[in-house]
């Protein structure tokens, strides 16, 4: 866990990392290292940021990012996350503040 997992309530971690467990059981790709995380361009959300690796073709497999997004209260929000360009991205990817980290999407409450 993060040093500032003192900043978000249990109930929600809980109920952010169980999306997290819902995730991985129906992705066909491999979810790993889900974090939750405040963004500066995002204001009052919490992101899911976890890392997918597609492994269908074994000579070329492909990792990236995915995010969704949350209340404070650890309600799913409608957000996408899109850039107009790379300077945008990167400004989006440097200014993730990790809260709390979790690398597979076991069960977070013991």
């Amino acid at each position: 866990m993060e040093k500032n997992k003192h900043l978000l309530k249990q109930s929600v971690i809980n109920q952010i990392m169980d999306r997290a467990i819902a995730i991985n059981k129906t992705s066909n790709e491999r979810c790993r290292d889900f974090q939750i995380m405040l963004s500066k361009k995002h204001s009052n959300t919490l992101i899911l940021r976890w890392t997918t690796i597609d492994i269908s073709n074994e000579d070329n497999p492909v990792q990236c990012y995915r995010y969704e997004c949350f209340k404070t209260d650890g309600t799913p929000q409608l957000c996408s996350i899109h850039y107009t360009n790379q300077e945008e991205a990167n400004d989006f990817i440097w200014g993730l503040q990790p809260l709390y980290h979790q690398q597979y999407a076991i069960d977070h409450t013991l």
